[in-house]
């Protein structure tokens, strides 16, 4: 599967030759695997003359080498220097770029995507914990603790009992927080979903420490033995949802700010500038958004129309490029801002689809 690794490398790569990106959706539930390497053939068929060793290589790693188990492939490949790959637990859109630096804003859109995250469903008496990446259940665990029981009898001696077990109770929820904390610290999570009933849940939270309820994402309800299916099918929702409210958050933000002259920018121009000054804490770009322009390959500095000089640093050759928001990706990671590829969002479409908050 791809990981942060795989990004850190593809970055970081600075070859002599250019390098072949390819995508594939390689989900068999639809098409035969000849369909699929059809598919990339057709892909690639601009590029034959440029990019023929790469290709070649490709060609040869999905006739004798993938195991078409997963439903996306990435690969980077550029001559003996850079050689790549990537599998992905969804589909992607075929899409093949030969191009001076790798192609990465579908890998980085991926990650984002399929992030890890961990779930704990607790009652009275336990807590399960699973491990959740790439859209699986990586690992499971359950702790327990003393059996917890209710008394329908009458008299002093049943209510003497009945706060004994609610005693008990407490104790066990509050041992189950300290379990969940050590879950988070130990897989370095900061997102986290809770599951159980709602009387529990409540009490959970009252329970949770400050810096653990900062990395709650969200709750569902659900029986203690519910299914680990249900359970990775009820969290995904509840972290599609938190991610997309986060997503809608920061462009309102960013449009604010920029509306008021203060760190928020919006539009291609602006943006892109903010990156080569090193002020985005975050990138923001519309998941559809993929303009054509120039780069200049002594700053690395994008433009979406041709200049006989680059503005930013005055070097006389800049070249074309695909997709500057790309580009800008690039950069975003290597200053150190989060990327975020947004879908769905009107503000973002109409004002351009990329903007970015600043640091100051």
């Amino acid at each position: 599967m791809a990981n942060n690794e795989t990004l850190d490398t593809l970055v970081n790569f600075d070859g002599s030759g250019k390098v072949l990106s390819v995508y594939l959706d390689t989900e068999l539930g639809n098409k035969s695997k000849e369909a699929v390497k059809l598919r990339f053939r057709d892909s690639v068929r601009d590029l034959e003359d440029a990019a023929a060793p790469e290709i070649e290589a490709v060609q040869e790693y999905l006739d004798f080498e993938f195991d078409w188990e997963t439903k996306g492939l990435g690969l980077w490949v550029s001559g003996d220097e850079l050689w790549e790959v990537a599998t992905f637990p969804a589909p992607v859109e075929d899409r093949a770029v030969y191009t001076t630096d790798p192609y990465i804003r579908v890998l980085v859109d991926v990650l984002d995507r399929f992030a890890p995250y961990g779930v704990a469903v607790v009652d009275n008496e336990k807590v399960r914990l699973f491990s959740v990446a790439w859209g699986r259940i990586q690992a499971e665990s359950e702790s327990y603790g003393q059996g917890v029981k209710r008394h329908k009898q009458g008299g002093w001696a049943a209510a003497r009992y009945q706060r004994h077990e609610d005693h008990l109770a407490l104790r066990n929820l509050k041992n189950a927080v300290q379990v969940m904390e050590t879950f988070c610290q130990e897989w370095g999570y900061k997102r986290f979903v809770l599951g159980g009933t709602s009387e529990v849940l409540a009490r959970v939270k009252e329970l949770l420490p400050q810096q653990m309820r900062e990395w709650i994402m969200g709750h569902f309800v659900v029986d203690i033995e519910a299914s680990p299916d249900e359970i990775l099918e009820r969290s995904s929702n509840v972290v599609r949802q938190a991610d997309l409210e986060e997503q809608e958050q920061m462009v309102s933000e960013a449009f604010t700010a920029a509306s008021r002259g203060g760190t928020g920018v919006t539009g291609l121009y602006d943006t892109v500038y903010a990156l080569h000054q090193g002020e985005v804490l975050s990138l923001l770009v519309d998941q559809d958004y993929m303009p054509s322009g120039y780069v200049c390959d002594q700053c690395g500095f994008v433009s979406e129309s041709e200049q006989a000089t680059c503005p930013f640093c005055g070097h006389d050759e800049m070249v074309q490029v695909p997709d500057i928001v790309d580009l800008a990706i690039h950069k975003a990671i290597e200053t150190g801002a989060r990327v975020n590829v947004v879908r769905d969002n009107e503000q973002l479409c109409e004002a351009g689809g990329i903007a970015a908050l600043l640091r100051y």
